[in-house]
C-alpha cells in the first residue's frame, strides 16, 4: 500500500482576478519576498503604479502610484524598498513616511530581503548587505566569483546566522540552463564555486546531538542528470555527530528534456526540502536520508517565484498564469 502523506495542494489566489495585468506576471514586475505579501509593478496608462497585495487580505490591494524598476516588500512589515537606477529608497508604507535612501555606483542588478532588518545587494562585481539599523550605508561582503560572470541572477540564500552566504545565477550553454553558485564563508573569507539551480540552508538537530547542524541542501541538473545533495557546512559544532552527506538522484521524466530545478526551500519542523522545477513539478525529500517522497506535476506553468509558507510549513509559489499556489 502507498502511504497516504498528509500533503494538501491548493490555489490561494488568482492574481488576474484580483486587477492584475497578465503581461506584469512574471521575474522582472512581481516579487514575493515572504507568504504576507506580493507586490507587483504595473503601468495603468501613462502612470507607474505599485501594487502590493497582502495575503491576508488579497482581495484589497494597495496601489501606489511609484516608478521603481524593482519593488520588495520586507517579509514582515508594511515596508517596502524600492530602486530606480542606483538610487535604492526604503518606505515605511502605514506611515506614509521614508526611511532611508542611498545612491550606489553600480547598478544593482538584483536584489533580496534576506531577513527583516537586511537586504542583500548584488551589482556585476560585488555583494553588499545593507542594514535598517539606524542610517548604516550599504557594506561590501564579497567579490562575485568568475564563474558567475554573463548569469542571470536569480537568488540569494544566506543560512540563519549569515556565516554562510550563497549567490545563485543561470546562463543558457548549449541548449540547456546551466547553473552556477557562489558560497561564500564569511568566517573563512572563501568562495567556492558550485554547479546548482536552486539551494537552501537549514539548521537541523540530528538524533543523538546536542546542538544543530547548519546544512546545505542544493540542486542541480547537469550534463549527467539530476542529483540533490545534502551536506554540512562549516566545522560541526563541539560534541555533535557530523552529518553523513547525502547525494540522491532527481527524477526528470523523458518528456521534460530542458526540464531543471528553479526553487528550493525547506521546512525545519518537517525535515522536509521542497524542490520545484521549471515544468512545475514538485519534490519532496526527507532531509535526514535524503529519500524522495513525493513528487507531482502541481502546474502546467513556469513557477518563477517562490517563498515559505509558514502557516503550513509548506511551500507557496506563483506560476506565470497568476495562480498563487
Amino acid at each position: 500500500m502507498t502511504q497516504i502523506l498528509p500533503i494538501k495542494f491548493q490555489e490561494h489566489l488568482q492574481l488576474t482576478n484580483v486587477g492584475i495585468n497578465a503581461a506584469n506576471i512574471g521575474f522582472n514586475s512581481l516579487t514575493m519576498e515572504s507568504d504576507k505579501y506580493i507586490c507587483v509593478r504595473e503601468k495603468v496608462g501613462e502612470t507607474a503604479q505599485v501594487v502590493i497585495i497582502d495575503m491576508s487580505d488579497p482581495t484589497n490591494p494597495i496601489r501606489r502610484p511609484i516608478s521603481a524598476d524593482s519593488a520588495i516588500m520586507n517579509p514582515a512589515s508594511k515596508v517596502i524598498a524600492l530602486k530606480a537606477q542606483k538610487t535604492l529608497q526604503i518606505f515605511n508604507i502605514e506611515m506614509k513616511s521614508k526611511m532611508k535612501a542611498h545612491t550606489m555606483t553600480d547598478d544593482v542588478i538584483f536584489w533580496k530581503w534576506i531577513s527583516e532588518n537586511m537586504i542583500a545587494l548584488v551589482t556585476e562585481t560585488t555583494v553588499y548587505h545593507w542594514s535598517m539599523e539606524g542610517d548604516s550605508q550599504p557594506t561590501k561582503i564579497f567579490d562575485r566569483h568568475s564563474s558567475l560572470s554573463g548569469c542571470q541572477i536569480i537568488n540569494y540564500r544566506t543560512d540563519a546566522a549569515q556565516n554562510w552566504l550563497l549567490l545563485i545565477g543561470i546562463s543558457a550553454q548549449q541548449n540547456r540552463v546551466v547553473g552556477a553558485m557562489q558560497l561564500y564563508s564569511v568566517e573563512r573569507k572563501v568562495s567556492q564555486p558550485i554547479e546548482g539551480h536552486a539551494a537552501a540552508f537549514i539548521q537541523f538537530k540530528m538524533e543523538g546531538n546536542q546542538q544543530e547542524s547548519t546544512l546545505f541542501c542544493f540542486a542541480v541538473r547537469g550534463a549527467a542528470g539530476g542529483k540533490l545533495h545534502i551536506i554540512e557546512v562549516g566545522t560541526p559544532p563541539t560534541g555533535n555527530s557530523p552529518f553523513q552527506k547525502k547525494a540522491v538522484d532527481v527524477f526528470f521524466p523523458p518528456e521534460a528534456q530542458n526540464d531543471f530545478p528553479v526553487a528550493m526551500q525547506v521546512s525545519k519542523k518537517n525535515c522536509v526540502v521542497y524542490l520545484i522545477t521549471k515544468y512545475g513539478y514538485v519534490h519532496l525529500y526527507d532531509i535526514e536520508s535524503g529519500t524522495c517522497i513525493y513528487m507531482n506535476r502541481i502546474s502546467a506553468d513556469t513557477i518563477f517565484v517562490t517563498a515559505q509558507h509558514e502557516p503550513t510549513n509548506g511551500i507557496i509559489g506563483v506560476n506565470r498564469k497568476g495562480q498563487v499556489l
